[in-house]
C-alpha cells in the first residue's frame, strides 16, 4: 500500500510552517501552554522560531514530520 508521508499530509493540510498552536495539537500537547512549558523548560525536541510581523512562535512543518516520524519509529521497535 501507497500511503502519504507523514510530511505531506501535514503540509497539505497546514502548509509549510506551524502555529503553536497546531503545533500542539500535533505533537499531542494538551494545550499551547503545555507546549510553551515544554519549550521553555528545553523539553521541545523541535526548534521554534519567530516571524516577523507576526504574534507567536512557530515550527517547521518538516521538524514536526520528521520528530512524528522519529518517535513512532522508536515505539514499533520497542514493541517489537
Amino acid at each position: 500500500m501507497n500511503e502519504p508521508s507523514t510530511l505531506r499530509m501535514l503540509v497539505d493540510a497546514h502548509g509549510l510552517i506551524l502555529s503553536a498552536g497546531t503545533a500542539a495539537r500535533v505533537l499531542g500537547f494538551s494545550s499551547t501552554d503545555a507546549l510553551r512549558l515544554a519549550r521553555s523548560r528545553g523539553r521541545l525536541q523541535i526548534p521554534m522560531f519567530r516571524v516577523d510581523g507576526r504574534r507567536g512562535w512557530f515550527a517547521s512543518t518538516r521538524d514536526v514530520a520528521q520528530w512524528l516520524d522519529q518517535a513512532t519509529t522508536a515505539t514499533k521497535a520497542s514493541e517489537a
